[in-house]
Parts: C-alpha cells; structure tokens; sequence
C-alpha cells in the first residue's frame, strides 16, 4: 500500500490558522461606546512611611465587549512627581502605547509607590492617576497615598533618662534596649513600629504615658495588606514584644495600644516587694502567644483589655496581682491556638512559685473554648495559692468557695464584633451581654470611665469587664 505524506496539508492549515489569527487581530472595534471596566476606579494605600516601597496592588482591566480592544495609549500621568510607578502585564513603564485586549479578556496593571521624605510632621498626600486611551475615549483611574516621615532607631540603646514626644512614627530595627538605671518615658502619641522580630528590652524603666485619644503605640512597621481585605496590622507575630527584665521596677503603661507582636508584655523573675509593672487604660491584642505574662511579679492591671493571644491572654507564675475592670477575651483564630484567656500557677518544673495573692475583681473572662481559665496548683500543699474573684463574669466551670464572691459562671460571646476572616474584633459589649449592671460599685470608684472614656458609675451599677455598655439609644 502506498502511503500519501499529509504534511502538506497540514501546513498548509496551520498557515491559515495563522492568517486568521493575524486578521482577527487586526479587528479592533473601534466604536466609542466600547469601553474599559476596571477592578477599581481608585487605588489607595493608607498610611505608608516615607523612603520605603509599598507592596504592590493590583489594577484588573478587562475588555467586557465582543469585540477586541487597541488601547492607544496607557499612562501614568505624573510620574514624574508622584512616587508611583506601574506595569502593565510584567513591563515596567510610565507610557504605554498599543495594547491589545481581546474580546472578554483582561490583563494586570501592578501599582507601587515610594514616596519621597519631606521632613514634616504631619502626614504627606501625594495623588496621580493611570489614563487609559481607547477610541479616542480617556478613563482615568486615581491613585492616592497618605505617607509618613519617620525616625529610625537601629540598635538604639537608652542609658540615660530620656524623654521621647516624637509625633513622628519611630521605625525600630535590631531592638530598643533600656539599659540598668536609665528610664524611658515616652509621651502621649508616640508611635513605635518595630521592624521584623526586633522589640524592647527593658533592664531599666519605661513610662509610657499616653492619653485617651493620643495612645502610645507598639505595632509592627508593615502598613500594606496581606490580602486585600486583611492588614498585616491585625496579625500576630509582626514583631518581637516587650521584655522586662529581672533587675527593672516601676514600669508605667498608661492608655498604650500593644498588638500585632509574637508577645505583648513579658515580665521576668522579681521581688514581689517591689511594684514591678502597672498597666491601666490599655490594650494587648493579637499576639501568637502569651499576652501578658507575668512571673513572681507585684503588678496592678486596671480598666484594659488582653485579648486573642496563641499562647495565653495572661500567664501568671507566682506572685501578687491585682486585677480590676479588664476584659480577658481569647478568640483568637490566625492559627492553631494553645491557651486560654486565664492561666495562673503556683509551679513549674516542680519549682515553688508563690501566688501570695491574686484577685480578679468586676473583671470579664471569656473566649471561643468551653473552659477560659487553666488554674494549676503545686502538690506541695503549703505553696501558697491564694486567688480571689468577685462580682465577674467567667466562661468557665462552675466553682464555689469563700474565694468566689458573686460569679456569673457562664460563656458570654456578646461583644460588638468578632469577625475572624477579616481579623476584625470589637470587644465593646452588646446589649445581650450577662456584664451589663454585673460590677460592684465600690471596687469602679477608681476607676469611674471605662476604657473608652464613657462614664461607669451613671447608672444602676457598674458592667464587668473594661468597657461600659452605652445603649444606641442614648
């Protein structure tokens, strides 16, 4: 049998395959009405430190029409001056010129930016917009930045009394080390973003003094979003924490905002003679592990919310502590979570360590598990263990004894917002929650506004918990 090559057929298709292909695309519409539709008609990137390039958003443009597109021209109006720059489906530029998009089709433009430092205080806008050109048709997308000039610590030491009132952020890279006998005080609305695990080291004295509506800031230096609806700034393990060491006494956090760290405050080994910590008016929020922790310590924590930690919210060894009007809420959700809101214990290793004294007072103590408080006890009887609690709200199992005074023993997830896909939490009560009018009056009295400014003593009694439910009615 003779066999016929089919090469020549097969050629011969492909090459008209390719004429055609040529042809259709040099079929662009070209009617006017035929226009882009964009992702987005406005890009924003909110707040950016100055000198430093922002992680790159993404503008989808798409051909919505049955017919392919030409854009004449795409372009980055003032790239000149802006600090913003683009790519169009992987080609760096400012101009672009003959684009094809075909029919439902679409292609990428990458945003960035850097803007330029200004030496100012306050913050720096700085807007441009992309001009698309199709059919002699212009659609602008705008593009916005708010940016920031900072102060950069790198490998800073503090070995004399020093004062820090910057209103600018301070970028702190290789840690911030308090040396022995030197005391830190920062003023209200300083604002420390540390650079990957660096944190502070405390063998001195801090002060932190901020104010309601000016709190001192301890946060992560990234400003950009993991995703498009989640910031790096609501998750954990952003930077290190803040350590305390064993030599350091008399640390001041008053209204300070401490979150997105691996740890929020760790304090090591003291003499409970000495008052080693007093946090007041505060917040610890989203660490990967313990929020507060606290090992044969003197510390009085007041009117402050701990809250979503991986390990424990507070992790007490030992000690005297005093607790009034905080909210301990452990919902954390980022990973897999290891602790409760609550954990106190008079050992470790088999190691005496005395709690003297612990109370919990109009205090509330909730979270995702069933049980929100581990208490582990020596089995060395005459190791002290001594807790108290009165007039709380705990989501734990019920427990009764002359140390217990008025508990409401019951889970209460009752808070303004607890949204774990986005990380977005609010742990203001709502008005189902068993906090409501729960408090003893004569323990708020020094503490008469909540966390958020709001009187507590106004009404029929006190709430649990840091924050004072304020109906919308009001």
């Amino acid at each position: 049998m003779k066999i016929k090559s089919l090469f020549p057929f097969f050629f011969l298709a492909i090459c008209l395959s390719i004429i055609a292909s040529c042809d259709d695309l040099d079929n662009y519409s070209t009617n006017p009405s035929h226009t882009l539709t964009f992702s987005h008609d406005t890009l924003y990137m909110d707040t950016i430190l100055t000198g430093v390039g922002t992680s790159t958003h993404i503008l989808k443009v798409y051909n919505p029409n049955k017919e392919a597109l030409l854009i004449s021209t795409i372009q980055l109006a003032d790239a000149a001056n802006s600090g913003f720059r683009i790519n169009v489906d992987g080609i760096k530029g400012d101009f672009f010129r003959d684009i094809e998009i075909r029919e439902k089709d679409s292609l990428f433009v990458f945003v960035e930016a850097t803007l330029n430092p200004q030496d100012s205080d306050e913050p720096i806008f700085k807007k441009d917009s992309i001009v698309f050109t199709t059919n002699g048709i212009q659609q602008n997308i705008k593009l916005m930045a708010f940016g920031q000039d900072y102060i950069a610590f790198r490998g800073k030491e503090i070995s004399t009394d020093t004062l820090i009132n910057s209103q600018r952020p301070i970028v702190i890279y290789d840690s911030l080390v308090i040396k022995e006998n030197a005391k830190l005080t920062l003023a209200e609305g300083v604002r420390f973003y540390f650079h990957g695990k660096s944190g502070i080291q405390v063998y001195g004295q801090i002060e932190a003094l901020g104010s309601l509506n000016k709190r001192v800031q301890f946060r992560g230096d990234r400003t950009d979003n993991m995703f498009s609806h989640l910031p790096y700034d609501r998750l954990p393990g952003q930077w290190d924490g803040i350590k305390i060491h064993s030599s350091s006494y008399d640390n001041i956090f008053d209204f300070v905002d401490i979150h997105g760290g691996i740890f929020g405050i760790y304090c090591d080994s003291a003499s409970v003679e000495q008052q080693k910590l007093t946090v007041t008016n505060s917040i610890i929020h989203q660490v990967s592990g313990d929020g507060l922790r606290m090992t044969n310590c003197k510390a009085t924590v007041a009117n402050s919310q701990i809250s979503n930690a991986g390990g424990y919210c507070v992790n007490i060894l030992g000690g005297e502590y005093d607790f009034v009007h905080c909210t301990l809420a452990n919902y954390y959700s980022w990973d897999i979570r290891r602790g409760v809101a609550l954990r106190f214990s008079n050992t470790a290793n088999s190691i005496p360590h005395p709690i003297n004294s612990m109370a919990f007072r109009n205090c509330l103590i909730s979270g995702s598990s069933r049980d929100e408080i581990s208490g582990v006890r020596s089995e060395i009887e005459d190791v002290p263990f001594n807790y108290y609690f009165s007039y709380c709200v705990i989501n734990s199992v019920v427990e009764e004894n002359e140390n217990i005074v008025e508990v409401q023993w019951k889970k209460d997830d009752n808070f303004a917002l607890l949204d774990s896909k986005e990380q977005n939490y609010n742990f203001n009560i709502n008005s189902e929650s068993r906090a409501i009018n729960s408090a003893l009056y004569q323990d708020a009295l020094a503490y008469p506004f909540d966390l958020n400014g709001n009187p507590r003593l106004n009404d029929e009694a006190p709430d649990a918990g840091c924050y004072e439910y304020i109906s919308e009615e009001l």
